[in-house]
């Protein structure tokens, strides 16, 4: 145990050294090489640049020197140019001086969504067999059928109801404008001698009432009676 305790301690002694230099080698070629992309310049760029420098400056075109022109005094009338001589254009804001750009406000084109149409050739399921869909298409038609049947059917019932309704309504203003007819056809006269009067199985003469109807005159083919104020005729049925 002793002994690995002792080779750990001096593994620790050499190693930490060595680490040490290590690092410092690396920070060492980090400012060299920081320095050679800053500063210095090999001799071959050197000769180079020297060579490139000895382009004559007389072979160059000579600029046209500008007129800066000065402050008038004060109520001072501007020269005309003489004639021949090009107006002196405005002196710019420096040698570097670059117009600023106007920004355009670019619009975003919208978008147009793709049309997309749908337009199958048969409204069958692609997922039926012909013969399912058409098992299908007559249960469908049969259900069609039945409810149609269904619809005519209380159709024909409210119809009923309405006839028999209005049928009952006629009678009821029958009634009220005519109150005989509710006796009228109730009386069925047999026979007629002299003033009696034969009215099924009985025979009544002038005075005499039958179905809350008096009889008020004798003729010889018919009889007048009275009811409720109304008079009305009854002919002897043959």
């Amino acid at each position: 145990m002793k002994k690995l305790i002792c080779l750990f301690t001096l593994l620790a002694f050499v190693c930490v050294p060595f680490a040490q230099a290590q690092k410092n080698a690396r920070k060492g070629r980090r400012a060299a090489a920081k320095k050679d992309m800053t500063g210095t310049v090999a001799p071959q760029a050197q000769k180079a640049l020297a060579a490139q420098a000895d382009v004559s400056v007389e072979a160059l075109p000579q600029e046209a020197p500008v007129a800066v022109p000065t402050a008038m005094p004060e109520g001072a009338q501007p020269v005309p140019p003489a004639v021949g001589e090009a107006p002196v254009a405005p002196a710019q804001e420096g040698e570097g001086f670059v117009a600023p750009r106007e920004e355009v406000a670019e619009q975003p084109e919208e978008a147009v969504a793709p049309r997309v149409v749908y337009n199958p050739k048969s409204r069958r399921d692609p997922t039926l067999s012909p013969d399912d869909f058409l098992l299908l298409q007559y249960r469908e038609q049969q259900r069609l059928a039945a409810l149609e049947a269904e619809r005519q059917r209380k159709l024909a019932e409210e119809r009923r109801k309405r006839e028999e309704e209005e049928r009952l309504r006629q009678l009821e203003l029958a009634r009220i404008k005519d109150p005989t007819r509710e006796v009228r056809n109730r009386i069925k006269i047999g026979g007629i001698i002299g003033q009696e009067v034969f009215i099924g199985s009985k025979i009544y003469t002038v005075g005499k009432s039958i179905y809350g109807a008096r009889i008020v005159e004798v003729r010889p083919d018919s009889v007048v009676f009275s009811y409720k104020g109304h008079k009305f005729v009854r002919k002897m049925q043959l």
